[in-house]
């Protein structure tokens, strides 16, 4: 009950139920228009003069498209950004070419095509609700002034108890069949949102999760790579500085008894051997610092702070050790952010703060300096950026002009390269998996039958005064078909190869064809317009058939196309 009135209430019920009466007209104009459009064009072939009629009607339905988008947006809710894949550059016969190669095209069409059907569908079943509905909740106002009585459903009124009677029938009708309605209006913009908005594309997204794995063990590695070079350092050259300077020392204090000049000579030696060494502990910590994996963040952080050129405070730190590449960015971070509060800020204190919040790391670094950073600026910073975004983080700064800046990192603590790799499903796994998808066709298909009934039912006894059940019906078998040879087709692996798309769009087109040869019959079986579909369909599946040729393929999308097994 307080879901129903939350779905009177909610203004977003009425935008949905605002859009099913307009699916009705619009797949009207829509049908005649692209019928008309496509049957002129593919009969003015012969003449070359419908090629550009065609050419028009590809892009005038894409415009269509776009604006059953917008409206089903606004109306809706159901946001639907642009599905289209990039146009390459060059002639406007490439364009065409991927055009007409973009699956998105011919969505649209189908999306147009069955708005008809599916669009009257909707508009008979909101009227009739919303009418009787208002009818017979209103009824004591006008039942008078029709003469012999008005007939109402299965009921004819000709008196004012029989009137008052149906207010509250009227009432419960519109208080569940606007909640309803309205839950019809979002499984219309579902529906819209599957045709007219972007699918995933597998290989695309295998492309995605390869490009990512392969940045996480790039980082992995260079980090690696730093540890062994700082650890050379340390145990190598440092250590032969070291020497050399405890040496250097010795010489001094032995030469300073015979000659001074010698001594003086010696002791300005050993100073330069402490100054290459500290530069060369500089570099060794500035490439990974052996604090950081010894002794963890909360110590480095205070390290940074003691050698900071601005006072510095560490305000909070993390208690517990983090991952390798979370502590080596959130360290990075504020050790770049510290040199350039002492090279840029003009600043007279900064404060550190590192702290888990979530399952992030928070990293923020203030100085009370000039203020005017930002990440364009400085390539420290732009580098920062990148070190932090590859961990799927993100670095924010807010720098006012004189009021100092902050900046703040974000880094979850589930770092790509932690994430166990998603294991290969068993065959046991893809057998349980392809059990699951047909009991859940079997509970569809008895739903689909079930309405089916009812409206078979509802038809029969309303007297069947005409043969407007066939519409329904064959809607609810196109669903159901669509439905049982999507399952039929689905593998469970992701990457099907291209002979089982090829056959699964030519079992789609065929139903929808079906479909529409099943209209042309109940209308009167007249002029055969479905041909136009079929030729349509079959240029569709003749395109996603045709093996494209790999140089065409790398000019319009950039790269050579994924074969998977």
């Amino acid at each position: 009950m307080r879901r129903l009135e939350s779905d009177l209430l909610d203004p977003r019920t009425y935008g949905r139920i605002g859009y099913l009466l307009l699916a009705g007209p619009l797949g009207i104009v829509e049908f005649i228009f692209l019928v008309t459009a496509i049957s002129t064009g593919v009969g003015l072939a012969v003449t070359l003069i419908g090629i550009p009629i065609l050419i028009g009607t590809v892009y005038a339905w894409g415009w269509l498209a776009g604006v059953e988008r917008r409206i089903i947006g606004s109306l809706t809710g159901n946001l639907i950004a642009s599905p289209y894949r990039p146009l390459p550059e060059g002639g406007w016969w490439e364009r065409l070419r991927a055009r007409l190669a973009d699956p998105a095209t011919w969505k649209d069409l189908t999306f147009l095509l069955l708005q008809f059907p599916l669009g009257l569908v909707a508009l008979i079943v909101t009227t009739t609700v919303l009418c009787f509905g208002t009818a017979a909740l209103t009824m004591p106002l006008w039942y008078w002034a029709i003469p012999g009585g008005v007939e109402i459903g299965l009921t004819e009124v000709n008196s004012l108890v029989e009137a008052l009677l149906l207010v509250p029938v009227g009432a419960v009708v519109l208080g569940v069949g606007i909640p309803l309605l309205g839950a019809l209006g979002r499984l219309y913009g579902a529906y819209a949102e599957l045709l007219l908005g972007s699918n995933v594309d597998p290989a695309l997204t295998a492309q995605m999760s390869d490009l990512r794995d392969a940045r996480s063990r790039i980082i992995e590695a260079a980090d690696a790579e730093r540890r062994r070079i700082e650890r050379d350092l340390h145990d190598g050259a440092q250590q032969r500085l070291v020497a050399l300077s405890l040496n250097l020392r010795m010489a001094e204090k032995r030469a300073a008894e015979g000659n001074p000049e010698a001594a003086e000579l010696v002791r300005k030696a050993g100073e330069e051997a402490g100054l290459a060494l500290k530069e060369l502990r500089d570099l060794a910590r500035g490439i990974h610092p052996a604090i950081l994996s010894n002794r963890g963040l909360p110590a480095a952080l205070q390290d940074l702070a003691t050698r900071a050129s601005v006072p510095t405070r560490v305000v909070a730190a993390p208690s517990e050790r983090l991952p390798d590449q979370v502590e080596a960015a959130a360290y990075f971070v504020v050790s770049e952010c510290l040199a350039n509060v002492g090279k840029h800020a003009q600043a007279t204190e900064a404060t550190v703060a590192v702290a888990v919040v979530g399952d992030e790391l928070e990293v923020i670094v203030k100085d009370d300096g000039v203020g005017g950073a930002a990440i364009g600026d400085c390539s420290g910073l732009q580098g920062l950026e990148d070190r932090v975004g590859a961990l799927d983080g993100c670095l924010d700064i807010d720098s006012p002009a004189g009021n100092g800046t902050t900046v703040m990192a974000t880094i979850p603590l589930a770092a790509p390269a932690d994430q166990p790799a998603r294991p290969a499903p068993s065959p046991a796994d893809l057998l349980a998996l392809a059990e699951r998808r047909r009991r859940g066709l079997r509970f569809r298909l008895a739903f689909f039958g079930t309405a089916a009934f009812v409206v078979v039912a509802v038809w029969a006894l309303t007297g069947a005064p005409n043969a407007w059940v066939v519409w329904p019906v064959m809607s609810l078998a196109l669903l159901a078909a669509l439905d049982a040879w999507r399952t039929r087709m689905g593998s469970p692996i992701e990457h099907a190869d291209r002979r089982r798309q090829v056959l699964a769009a030519a079992g789609t087109l065929g139903i929808v064809n079906l479909y529409l040869v099943g209209i042309w019959a109940a209308a009167g079986a007249g002029y055969f317009w479905p041909a136009w579909a079929m030729l349509g369909s079959s240029v569709a599946l003749a395109l996603k058939a045709a093996p494209w040729p790999h140089a065409w393929h790398e000019r319009v999308y950039g790269g050579s196309p994924k074969i998977t097994n």
